[in-house]
């Protein structure tokens, strides 16, 4: 299946009204700048070898890996997106290295900074709104400029989750939810790139968030808010947020989870549609629990369980 040079819209959240947008996502950096103001720094957390000072001094903002400024140097024509992504383990073990003995003051300031940046981001697409959709590379391949600035949600929900026991408390609901639409929305800019026919959904009580794609040349992909009860399309179903994210970042053993009834797949067959995406995103974070649930499952398919997630986090 080769890739497809998407043209026209919807383009999932990237859609949705800018204002809503930006408010989601600052609200998301804040839920964890909160979280991370009572973090006990030399607490472990649940990564091996990360202390809670690690993990907050790899998503905050430092002069040697600027993300944003790369971001937007892509999205202005700068930078090609095309060229290779850095190594995302390596910039992170030398992050953690260079500011092992960062004082809390200067972990909050840098995680204040990556706020400033990431508002200066969106306010840029309102001054420049070609930048809204320009190609910016990622993880996952070539995606919209205000795709990746929401993506970031992801990353602070599952690291925030990372943070237990180091942090005094669960991670915000509103950050779980941000990181839960950043998962659904760049499955579906993944399904909508190579050509897939879906529709899916991430369900959680209360809700959740659902994609779909239409599998026609050039064309984009939806977002869009699943109604409180049983799933009424091909869905993972879990019992809290937190626990599809844990699932999606291959922190919790997927088996595990499927026997206990923590995590449900519902039409199946409308979920196998996802399998072929594994193929195109080698490393992608949640393919080996991808494969480990379908050998519990029986073969019946690889994608039986959860969804192909964003971002590179620390395994």
């Amino acid at each position: 299946m080769s890739s497809i040079e998407i043209v026209s819209g919807p383009w999932g959240t990237a859609s949705m009204p800018p204002a809503e947008q930006r408010a989601r996502a600052l609200v998301a950096w804040d839920a964890f700048r909160d979280l991370a103001a009572r973090t006990d720094l030399d607490a472990p957390s649940r990564l091996p070898g990360w202390d809670g000072r690690a993990v907050l001094t790899h998503l905050a903002s430092w002069p040697e890996a600027p993300l944003l400024v790369r971001l937007l140097a892509e999205a202005r024509g700068e930078r090609a997106p095309d060229a290779a992504p850095m190594d995302q383990d390596d910039v992170n073990a030398r992050l953690v290295d260079n500011h092992r003995d960062a004082t809390r003051e200067e972990l909050l300031a840098a995680l204040d900074d990556g706020r400033a940046r990431l508002a200066a981001a969106f306010d840029a697409t309102t001054h420049e709104p070609a930048l809204a959709l320009a190609r910016t590379g990622s993880q996952v391949g070539p995606v919209p400029l205000l795709t990746q600035l929401g993506a970031i949600a992801y990353e602070l929900a599952v690291h925030a989750l990372d943070l237990d026991p180091a942090a005094p408390a669960e991670p915000a609901p509103e950050l779980l939810d941000a990181g839960l639409l950043a998962l659904a929305d760049i499955t579906g800019a993944l399904a909508a790139r190579h050509g897939v026919r879906a529709r899916t959904g991430l369900a959680v009580p209360g809700g959740g968030w659902g994609f779909a794609a239409p599998g026609t040349a050039a064309t984009g992909w939806e977002v869009f808010r699943l109604p409180p009860g049983r799933p009424n399309l091909p869905a993972v179903e879990a019992r809290s947020a937190a626990l599809l994210l844990d699932a999606s970042a291959g922190r919790r053993a997927v088996p595990a989870l499927l026997a206990r009834r923590d995590l449900k797949p519902y039409r199946l067959p409308g979920l196998l549609a996802l399998a072929p995406l594994l193929d195109h995103v080698p490393g992608l974070p949640g393919g080996p629990a991808l494969r480990l649930t379908a050998s519990a499952l029986g073969g019946v398919g690889r994608v039986a369980a959860l969804l192909p997630a964003l971002g590179r986090a620390k395994s």
